[in-house]
């Protein structure tokens, strides 16, 4: 479960970067805004935004598919993962 959790977090945060890449080329051009990116994907909150922006403005995304992808699609990962690591404790804990 946990290497499924950790594919889907890593196609995730491509997608997501992708919009912010998306978003950022319209101001700094696709080299500059790829740098702009990559670090400001790294900041939470700007990141977010920046990516719900490129995703609203650029792929023509209705606002409540943007928020599921940037917001909505995280909770249920962390969500996941915190099943997929408590049943890994439940499991070892019974081995001892």
């Amino acid at each position: 479960m946990k290497i499924v959790a950790y594919i889907g977090w890593i196609l995730l945060g491509f997608i997501q970067l992708a919009a912010m890449l998306n978003g950022l080329s319209d101001v700094f051009g696709k080299f500059f805004g790829f740098i702009v990116a990559l670090i400001l994907g790294e900041i939470p909150i700007i990141g977010t935004i920046l990516g719900i922006r490129g995703a609203i403005v650029n792929w023509n995304w209705p606002i409540w598919k943007a928020l599921a992808l940037f917001l909505g699609a995280p909770i249920v990962m962390i969500f996941l993962m915190g099943l997929g690591s408590k049943n890994d404790s439940n499991g070892s804990a019974g081995n001892h």
